[in-house]
């Protein structure tokens, strides 16, 4: 089993202190930056600080989930991984479908699913990066596009071709089961899926009835005090585990500079791991942030790499 970083497969156990769902480069379509400027990073050396200052509290690896779609940068990501000793693990697939290329319609499902291969085998934009994790996402609340079934059918054969987990963007933390199902029907184990942004719809049924799926619970959203608080976040973690369901991971998914303290934001991936920690007993810190991780985004390669 390996762990498919930035610079080369590792160790599992090498991982240490995890966030499960983060962005060092983002830069989306045009169209979405007009309407938000806050959007956009770009600067090898921040992404560099903002790794120097994680690894400071203890951090040990980061999972990029930056995708082609929203502005992914193989070259920048491999000039701050080589800077920086915290292992980095980047993302194939796409975002969400309204940011989605248009080769996404053009091309077939076995099209979308060799792209996706090929940045976990192959290399990302022609360069040595390979991809460690396939990212899904679906843009609304209340049903699934008909692209993003698509997509869906191609990470599913890209995981399954591969090895690689897949690791998914809810908007608003819904629909969740409902990607489980279409992940199911295309033979997804479960096991093999981190359902993202669970944090952003605190109905504890609801996630009691996503986490009784099987799959991997993440709680990515800490800190944001536009969304619940962090003290509603660490009850729902502690219940999930007094019912027996523990495959839960820890993130912020800042993707903005102004989460970043490197362009003049908060609270930065610091930050974030203090806050989130001082909430935590140790047992509970190392399951979350070390257990959970080295297990999910482990995999064995399928493929001859």
């Amino acid at each position: 089993m390996i762990v498919r970083t930035v610079l080369g497969d590792i160790d599992p156990a090498e991982l240490g202190v995890t966030l499960c769902h983060e962005h060092l480069f983002t830069k989306p379509p045009a169209w979405a930056t007009n309407e938000d400027s806050d959007m956009v990073l770009d600067n090898v050396d921040n992404a560099v600080s903002e790794l120097a200052d994680f690894e400071a509290v203890g951090g040990g690896a980061l999972i990029e989930m930056t995708t082609a779609d929203y502005g992914r940068n193989a070259a920048k990501l491999l000039a701050a991984a080589s800077r920086s000793d915290v292992h980095v693990v980047s993302a194939s697939g796409y975002q969400k479908g309204i940011y989605y290329p248009d080769s996404v319609e053009a091309d077939s499902v076995d099209d979308v699913a060799q792209r996706f291969i090929d940045d976990v085998t192959v290399g990302v934009d022609g360069t040595d990066l390979r991809a460690g994790v396939i990212k899904y996402g679906t843009c609304r609340t209340d049903h699934i596009r008909d692209d993003e079934k698509k997509v869906q059918r191609a990470v599913s054969r890209a995981h399954l071709a591969t090895g690689a987990p897949i690791s998914t963007h809810c908007q608003a933390g819904k629909l969740g089961t409902v990607q489980v199902a279409g992940f199911e029907e295309h033979g997804v184990d479960p096991d093999r899926v981190l359902i993202g942004h669970v944090d952003r719809n605190l109905d504890y049924d609801y996630v009691r009835e996503l986490a009784s799926t099987g799959v991997w619970i993440g709680f990515d959203h800490w800190t944001k005090p536009k969304y619940p608080s962090d003290d509603i976040r660490i009850s729902f973690v502690e219940r999930l585990f007094d019912d027996g369901f523990t495959k839960v991971m820890v993130s912020g998914d800042l993707g903005r500079p102004s989460y970043q303290p490197s362009y003049g934001g908060t609270p930065g991936f610091a930050g974030l791991t203090r806050r989130v920690q001082a909430r935590m007993n140790d047992k509970l810190i190392h399951q979350l942030f070390v257990v959970n991780p080295a297990q999910f985004f482990a995999f064995e390669p399928v493929r001859a790499s």
